[in-house]
């Protein structure tokens, strides 16, 4: 896939809007591990596809604090243009953008992703965009949600902005395989940050995926365990089981792992799991 060139009106009517939207946006929330995307990549995010293919098409974003909705919104006139968030600035630069910049499909979605998907959201649309937590349990949830929002009859498309460690490709490989998805290209280092990610780096890969028929999520009910970054390194890791009874997950505990835990079951009432993680992100 290549990015599609834009006439230097557009670009100029693009940087505008962008400049009047980001004012409402303010600093990133590294606790939802946030980190913006620069302007120019948010650009090539949108061109990925024809703005002509985008047409009387659904398109959802799963997180868009980098505006990539904006570009899209205004290049093209997509039947559904779906923004999915937690934060809680998006609905008013949401607002912005129907009203403002006249992008009439657009709307927000408030939905935590960590809580299954909507029902009504289900294999419902052409493009999915995504840039999960940095983190291997992120990339799985976030890429769960993308595969059960994507059309499963239609040439549907996934595109995953990630990027932690050296394995990040075997572990992208992986999901891929066992989400039963195409993967058509990948673009080394495409997304440039004006932030610094939690592993220090400036730049992050982009996957462009193909749905299939038969591809199907690994997580299609809620998930209870640490998401994001500051979540995944920081231990003890608090649990709660049902009947109310705390427990910590680390090396010098009696459970080392939460599957120490669900395996051993609660003391008190015997139950085996799912064990709620206390993260500090109350569930929306």
């Amino acid at each position: 896939m290549t990015n599609f060139p834009l006439d230097e009106e557009t670009k100029t009517k693009m940087n505008q809007a962008f400049d009047l939207v980001e004012a409402s946006r303010g600093e990133p929330d590294k606790e939802l591990d946030q980190y913006y995307i620069t302007k120019d990549s948010s650009i090539k995010r949108a061109l990925l596809v024809d703005p002509e293919s985008y047409h009387g098409k659904r398109i959802i974003l799963i997180g868009d604090m980098d505006l990539t909705s904006l570009f899209i919104g205004m290049s093209s006139k997509p039947k559904d243009l779906a923004v999915l968030d937690i934060d809680r600035r998006i609905p008013e630069i949401v607002f912005k953008m129907k009203f403002d910049h006249k992008i009439r499909n657009i709307r927000f979605i408030n939905h935590d992703f960590r809580i299954r998907m909507i029902a009504v959201l289900k294999n419902q649309f052409d493009y999915v965009f995504l840039e999960p937590p940095m983190t291997k349990e992120g990339l799985e949830l976030g890429l769960s949600r993308a595969v059960q929002c994507a059309k499963k009859d239609s040439l549907s498309k996934i595109f995953l902005s990630f990027d932690i460690k050296q394995e990040k490709e075997s572990l992208v490989e992986s999901l891929i395989n066992k989400m039963n998805l195409e993967k058509v290209e990948i673009k080394e280092e495409f997304n440039n940050y004006d932030y610094s990610t939690p592993l220090g780096k400036k730049n992050s890969d982009l996957f462009v995926l193909s749905v299939k028929p038969n591809s199907e999520e690994t997580i299609p009910n809620h998930y209870f365990g640490p998401t994001y970054y500051r979540e995944c390194i920081k231990f003890p890791q608090p649990y709660r089981c049902k009947c109310g009874e705390n427990y910590s997950i680390r090396k010098d505990e009696e459970f080392t792992t939460i599957n120490d835990l669900e395996e051993s079951g609660c003391s008190k009432c015997g139950y085996k799991g799912p064990f709620l993680y206390g993260s500090s992100i109350e569930i929306e």
